[in-house]
């Protein structure tokens, strides 16, 4: 028996979901109600998904919708992401790279944080845009100023 387009969809993209809780709750348990809020709203916005659009980008938009609307109601806290948020690469010394890359991107507000996850997920600016709600123009101008200031951050 052949399992709903929904559930093979939720399941194909679980690290994306888990990349989104990761990013904006960093206890365990507030992750795994975010996570149980974000699948609702999935489940609930199932039937206005419109299969001509890149199923990614329709859940990243849901998800990070619900998340922001999640945090709204929780008290206001300036966090940073926890380390483990970014996948790290196989490879000896691409690993240590990677490593020492997320300890400069956890010490970035949490706005740019979210900016650079979706950067690194291979989202285009467009895209970004089009998931956070900024132009494509703002998306832009705010990579260039995050990686200035990784680059700052590297030299300290």
């Amino acid at each position: 028996m052949d399992e709903h387009p929904f559930i093979e969809l939720i399941e194909r993209h679980t690290a994306a979901i888990e990349r989104v809780c990761r990013s904006f709750c960093s206890v365990k348990e507030d992750r795994e109600d975010l996570r149980q809020d974000i699948l609702l709203h999935l489940w609930q916005g199932w039937k206005s998904y419109r299969p001509d659009h890149r199923p990614i980008t329709w859940l990243y938009r849901v998800a990070l919708n619900t998340a922001i609307s999640w945090r709204r109601h929780r008290a206001r806290q300036e966090e940073t992401l926890p380390l483990d948020t970014f996948d790290l690469p196989d490879d000896t010394v691409l690993c240590e790279q990677a490593t020492h890359l997320r300890a400069l991107i956890v010490q970035l507000p949490v706005a740019d944080q979210r900016l650079v996850g979706l950067y690194l997920d291979g989202f285009s600016s467009e895209e970004i845009g089009r998931l956070t709600g900024i132009s494509q123009t703002n998306v832009t101008t705010r990579m260039g100023r995050i990686k200035e200031k990784l680059r700052k951050l590297n030299e300290i």
